[in-house]
């Protein structure tokens, strides 16, 4: 069935039962629940039109100022995930029919909404997912936050309220026996709640588990190491997407979790000969920036977007955190390892609960640090050289070196210009580019990482091309990186 003729169905659904979720709605058209909360917000926009709230009317300017713009370029400008420009342009594009039905009233940006008879009927939005639930009410009956949550059957045990707004405004309609003009208040609550009850187990496991590590945590074996070291060495396998499952019928290359391991392995002993030459002082390793494919419950990425997976979630963290550990105690072997934990697209949580898993595995090891810190931007200090470690999927690329001068400030007045850089990931390609802060300091090279995971079956789809590959880089305490290192697996 093509995208319309679903729309078509969808709506003719939600006219009769306007209160229906996501989930349910994505049951009786037999789609995913993003492709069914793209219809609800699209249904929200016929029947109510343009919606007051900040985020949505930013998009909405960039959109009817850019016609030509597409979702990714948006995203990028506000600064928002894609998911969220995707939900308010079907919200936009709904609110069109609505501002072009006949009698009906002008889309409007402020909080006003159509005209309507006093008493009419109210309605009530309740879209549930994983660990979140949106509430959107319309109607005579319910003024305030409080009412809105008994009225929708909210158990705030299990839920809390993360935002919420309220208009009002007056209504009119002619009494059709007497001529006399009634006047009667409709109210809007809109609500965003999160599950409470995930995060306080969450607290529990994982403080239960790290527990567990740290009492099973190997007595580390001792490593000996020259007593003259130089330089840094970084091995950085960005946007890995572990568990991605691709046909050589779609993509030209097959991969899962198991083909995955085995190009992981090959990749991080083929980048430590390559610095068999080196006396290392250190050995920088990021983890996380998409290690995982998937993230939380089921087989989809942070923001919920269904992904093809070869193994379910708890498989993948257990097996997934053990290979970096590994990898990890056989790096120390030749130098000292700092591990820096960046948060990716796909596992923002995963890689937080890596990070914590990590530090629980390794903390009677000398010669490894783990850096687990709750900020998106994670920045490294070796000697005169200063770089920034960020997955590139959040910020601007423009404003990364006025981040990092801000945000660090002291490591950048003790870094020389030709030692800083930003290594990000996300885009899977390769690539490099100069870009300058401010009129009055030096540019900082901003790399973008290549990844070692080939396409699969949605950006084979759309043409994409990258080359599969991991790089390191040597860092001289002075001049910054002076020698780069590629492998691609065979």
């Amino acid at each position: 069935m093509k995208p319309n003729d679903l729309y078509t169905r969808a709506r003719e659904i939600l006219r009769a039962e306007p209160t229906m979720g996501k989930q349910r709605l994505a049951n009786r058209l037999g789609v995913k629940t993003p492709t069914s909360r793209r219809f609800l917000w699209r249904f929200r926009g016929e029947t109510q039109g343009h919606s007051p709230d900040p985020e949505y009317q930013s998009v909405r300017k960039l959109k009817e100022a850019n016609p030509d713009w597409a979702v990714g370029r948006i995203a990028k400008t506000l600064t928002i995930s894609e998911d969220r420009v995707m939900l308010n342009l079907a919200r936009w594009t709904g609110a069109q029919e609505f501002a072009g039905k006949p009698g009906a009233a002008p889309a409007k940006t402020s909080d006003a909404a159509p005209t309507e008879g006093p008493n009419a009927g109210s309605t009530l939005q309740d879209d549930v997912g994983e660990s979140t639930r949106d509430l959107s009410y319309r109607g005579p009956l319910i003024q305030s936050l409080e009412d809105l949550l008994v009225y929708a059957r909210v158990d705030t045990a299990i839920w809390e309220v993360e935002r919420w707004v309220t208009n009002k405004w007056e209504v009119g309609a002619r009494n059709p026996a007497t001529g006399e003009i009634l006047t009667s208040p409709l109210f809007q609550i809109k609500a965003w709640l999160r599950r409470k009850i995930v995060e306080s187990s969450l607290k529990e496991i994982a403080h239960e588990l790290l527990e567990g590590f740290k009492k099973e945590a190997p007595a580390p074996t001792p490593a000996k190491y020259p007593l003259h070291r130089e330089g840094m060495y970084e091995i950085a396998v960005f946007d890995f997407h572990r568990e991605k499952l691709c046909s050589g019928n779609e993509g030209g290359h097959e991969s899962n979790h198991e083909i995955a391991d085995r190009v992981f392995r090959d990749a991080t002993e083929a980048l430590l000969a390559k610095a068999e030459h080196f006396k290392l002082e250190k050995i920088l390793f990021p983890v996380g920036n998409d290690f995982f494919h998937t993230d939380i419950l089921g087989r989809t990425t942070t923001a919920g977007t269904y992904v093809d997976s070869s193994i379910g979630w708890k498989q993948a963290f257990v097996q997934g955190w053990q290979l970096l550990a590994k990898a990890i105690e056989r790096m120390r072997m030749v130098a000292p390892v700092h591990v820096v934990v960046v948060n990716g697209n796909h596992d923002l949580q995963s890689s937080f609960h890596l990070g914590e898993v990590l530090s629980a595995w390794f903390h009677r090891t000398d010669g490894v640090t783990v850096d687990n810190g709750e900020s998106q931007r994670k920045y490294v200090q070796f000697h005169k050289c200063l770089l920034g470690l960020t997955h590139g999927s959040e910020e601007r690329l423009e404003r990364l070196p006025i981040l990092m001068a801000t945000e660090r400030k002291q490591a950048w007045d003790d870094s020389d210009p030709a030692g800083r850089e930003i290594h990000i990931g996300h885009l899977h390609h390769k690539r490099s580019l100069k870009v300058q802060p401010a009129v009055d300091v030096d540019g900082v090279l901003i790399r973008v990482i290549p990844s070692l995971t080939p396409l699969d079956a949605w950006h084979a789809s759309k043409g994409f091309v990258s080359k599969q590959a991991a790089e390191a880089f040597f860092w001289h305490p002075e001049y910054g990186v002076i020698d780069t290192f590629t492998h691609c697996p065979g």
